[in-house]
């Protein structure tokens, strides 16, 4: 069978990744602890913005909603195996 065919061929299976050397990389590599840092990040976007908003500060609204996407973005969705 040649590679385009195995390619193709559905329920083939990728090559596994190699795991995550270091202890700050096998620990952020797990879905569970990177759901934690999301919650609290966006959380904390989330505050920006409602401090911004509640004080008239523009800066922090803007500043809010850039943390609030980082956190989004750093899910375990993101993860890619």
């Amino acid at each position: 069978m040649s590679e385009v065919e195995r390619r193709r061929e559905p329920g083939s299976r990728r090559e596994p990744q190699p795991e995550p050397t270091g202890l700050f990389a096998r620990t952020f590599a797990r879905p569970g602890v990177r759901r934690v840092l999301s919650r609290i990040v966006v959380v904390l976007g989330a505050l920006l913005m409602l401090g911004g908003l509640l004080t008239a500060r523009y800066g922090y609204l803007v500043v809010g909603v850039i943390v609030l996407g980082l956190g989004a973005a750093l899910g375990p969705g993101r993860i890619r195996r």
